[in-house]
């Protein structure tokens, strides 16, 4: 080697901790056998480095937190400071359902849309997902405002009136609820829900307003009981008179509800 010998400005790691080194100025740490660089910001400031032998074997190390928004690129930790994931299988994402603390590993990704698997460990996909409630809940189903003339054969809509309403739901008809409503017209007029069973004040053994009586894979009967009590949208009795008259009560709709 050159016979030239550079010597800089030296001292013990508790003498860094009080000296005020000049900004850019280096020098030796003789406690920790480094470097240490000076920032001029006054007693103790700089940076101390890292021996090679402080560092994570192989240039690895642990990640500690990840910024929201700055996700992880590229293989291995490496000194430049990248954060690279190898490729993983398709369907696949890295997770831990071991039950426990774990590394994490690749977790199944399925998309079954019966969910025939019934798996405590994979994760489903938002399609199957979607297919399999699909699948489970019975399709909305709406009879609309049905007035006399919408009854296959004609029927007055006045006290005692049964009404006849076709739907397409099949047997899930047979298990499902329904909210029944009745209106002065055709467009929902000063609608009333009515309520199974409300019965006469005056009377508990009459019941009042719309029951239905019969469900079928095809039909819904709902009875008109003669003029009655139903709830408004104040949650209190009202006077419900039906007929085709102004001010009563001529056509009724029956919702599925559940």
């Amino acid at each position: 080697m050159p016979n030239i010998s550079v010597q800089l400005r030296r001292g013990t790691d508790t003498e860094h901790s009080s000296f005020a080194g000049a900004e850019g100025e280096v020098t030796v740490d003789t406690t920790n056998d480094t470097l240490h660089v000076h920032t001029g910001g006054g007693a103790g400031t700089g940076v101390r480095l890292a021996k090679h032998s402080e560092l994570p074997a192989g240039g690895g190390g642990t990640v500690v937190s990840i910024a929201s928004g700055t996700g992880l690129t590229g293989g291995p930790i490496t000194t430049s400071g990248t954060l690279s994931l190898a490729s993983i299988a398709n369907l696949r994402a890295l997770g831990n359902v071991s039950g426990s603390n774990a590394a994490p590993t690749e977790v199944e990704i399925k998309d079954e849309d019966a969910m025939t698997s019934n798996s405590a460990t994979a994760l489903a996909t938002q399609q199957s997902i979607k297919a399999y409630v699909d699948a489970q809940v019975v399709s909305k189903w709406d009879s609309g405002w049905i007035d006399q003339d919408d009854q296959g054969t004609p029927v007055s809509v006045g006290n005692g009136a049964t009404m006849i309403l076709d739907h397409d739901l099949g047997d899930a008809a047979l298990g499902a609820v329904f909210s029944v409503y009745a209106a002065e017209d055709a467009s929902g007029t000063n609608r009333q829900q009515q309520l199974h069973e409300i019965v006469n004040i005056s009377n508990s053994q009459n019941p009042r307003g719309i029951t239905i009586t019969d469900i079928t894979n095809t039909t819904i009967t709902a009875q008109l009981a003669p003029n009655g009590y139903t709830i408004n949208s104040s949650g209190l009795f009202a006077n419900v008179d039906w007929g085709t008259g102004t001010g009563d009560y001529s056509h009724i709709r029956v919702v599925l509800v559940g």
